[in-house]
């Protein structure tokens, strides 16, 4: 069941822009990259790694960060050696939260004052080395893993909201057993190997560089790991009844890859936005509006 959408964003606040700092040090490790990769190639690989399982810790979202503070719970959640805040306000059906690389739990803020008002419970942690949360390097397998125990510990889980690459962790999640009802999938890309295809192009890697990274992640999380980790995939196998969320203008997960996650559900429901790119489409009422209505609408 289709949910069609066109929005105009040209009136809604528009987003920080990025520093041209930040646009001259990404250029700068591009191309100190391909200068190391000439001296050594197994050096270059081994930085290419490190960056992969480094998530950046972009600054929280200004506009919902107060409601950390309002939370009516903040627990310390122990995982491994490390220490992740879980937050929590309302009472009633938990509706959780998975948010993407770099990202952080409180994302999703604009989801708790209505969520709460219809009376659901909102649970948003921050993954391994992401937000609040300790550590300094992760992958989408503990990511994964530390999902299914804060849902377990938090559920029974009503709903899993996720958005990007955290859309991974939560297919993967739900298909290993994770018991929600529903789940809504924001930006979701098709697989983990077109992310990997998006670093290295981001990295400026060669062809063969970029065949080493992928020989390296297979070392290390096995032959299987893009089986495991294609969303597009495992949506056939997936029982939850959902929403997916595309904006055609989004440039870090393609629409085309989302809308085959889509066709690939059997149980779920397709809305489609324009102008809102990757990360708008977390706040902006065109899709906030919505998939609330979708969240309080289902059984």
């Amino acid at each position: 069941m289709n949910m069609p959408m066109r929005t105009d964003a040209r009136h809604a606040p528009k987003p920080r822009h990025t520093p041209k700092a930040r646009d001259i040090q990404h250029e700068a490790l591009k191309l100190g990259l391909q200068l190391y990769a000439r001296i050594s190639r197994d050096g270059a690989a081994r930085l290419v790694e490190k960056l992969a399982f480094t998530p950046q810790r972009l600054p929280m979202p200004s506009r919902y960060e107060y409601l950390l503070d309002e939370a009516d719970s903040h627990t310390q959640f122990h995982h491994g050696a490390h220490t992740l805040p879980v937050y929590s306000w309302g009472e009633g059906p938990t509706v959780l939260g998975m948010h993407g690389w770099s990202g952080a739990g409180i994302q999703f803020g604009a989801y708790i004052k209505p969520l709460v008002k219809a009376g659901y419970r909102v649970v948003l942690f921050d993954a391994p080395a992401h937000g609040r949360a300790q550590g300094e390097r992760t992958d989408l397998y503990e990511m994964t893993e530390v999902l299914t125990r804060i849902g377990q510990q938090f559920g029974p889980v009503h709903a899993l909201i996720a958005h990007s690459l955290g859309c991974l962790a939560a297919g993967r999640a739900l298909v290993d057993g994770l018991p929600a009802r529903h789940l809504v999938l924001l930006a979701p890309p098709a697989t983990l190997s077109a992310a990997v295809d998006s670093l290295g192009a981001q990295l400026g890697l060669t062809d063969s560089a970029l065949a080493e990274h992928r020989r390296r992640m297979e070392r290390r999380f096995g032959d299987d790991v893009w089986a495991r980790l294609a969303l597009e995939d495992l949506a056939p196998q997936l029982r939850q009844q959902g929403l997916v969320v595309i904006d055609r203008d989004d440039r870090s997960v393609p629409e085309a890859q989302s809308a085959r996650v889509y066709h690939n559900w059997p149980d779920a429901r397709l809305l489609r936005t324009e102008d809102l790119g990757h990360h708008r489409l977390l706040w902006h009422p065109t899709v906030l509006e919505p998939v609330i209505e979708y969240l309080t609408d289902a059984p």
